[in-house]
């Protein structure tokens, strides 16, 4: 009886969490219901419920809010139509009149080391955001954000960064993610206090 429960979560559970041609590391988390479509993601990044991603590279240590969609195509403006019939070989409407593709429909997202990432976000084809950024709830993410920057809003615009430029900097060396379990120990201990975790690191790598 236990056996047969057990199968039975998990059947539901592979019904909740949809992965197509994906790379997940065995330290990350998907909470159900998800739908991912030639996604990687990296260790520690977890992903909330409701997300469909595509085409897109996740790295370490994201915090992904729910309802995410991410990677679902680009759509031209500047020609005679914006039917895909005109342009692609896809067949979105069921046929085409082009033997070859006329424009570049899908392109990589990546999503740096450390993204946060509030709920109700889309990301477009393209994109890439920057290591330790935030993203607020419901914006548009239709361009390239930097590392360590506060971005909002539709149109997405960034109205801060987290930290100095100098801070920023060293951290963006200091590659924190990257690290032994001793430096992520270290990331623990001085979470709120970076100014002493990079004078720490400083030490680690004169002890390297």
């Amino acid at each position: 009886m236990r056996k047969l429960l057990s199968k039975l979560r998990t059947l539901e559970k592979q019904r909740k969490i949809k992965l197509t041609n994906c790379s997940i590391s065995s330290k990350a988390s998907l909470h159900e219901p998800c739908n991912l479509a030639e996604v990687s993601v990296d260790d520690y990044t977890y992903i909330s419920p409701n997300s469909k991603i595509s085409r897109t590279t996740i790295k370490k240590f994201c915090s992904i809010g729910p309802d995410l969609r991410c990677g679902w195509g680009l759509h031209p403006i500047h020609g005679i139509s914006t039917a895909p019939m005109f342009y692609s070989t896809g067949k979105q409407n069921g046929t085409t009149l082009v033997k070859a593709n006329k424009f570049e429909e899908r392109k990589q997202i990546i999503i740096g080391n450390d993204v946060f990432i509030g709920m109700n976000v889309i990301i477009l084809d393209g994109v890439t955001i920057g290591d330790g950024a935030v993203i607020g709830a419901g914006a548009v993410v239709s361009k390239d954000i930097p590392p360590y920057a506060v971005a909002v809003g539709i149109p997405i615009r960034v109205i801060k960064y987290r930290f100095s430029p100098d801070i920023i900097e060293q951290l963006l060396e200091v590659q924190w993610w990257n690290q032994d379990e001793s430096v992520l120990q270290k990331v623990a201990e001085y979470c709120f206090d970076i100014e002493s975790f990079l004078h720490e690191m400083k030490k680690v790598k004169v002890n390297a």
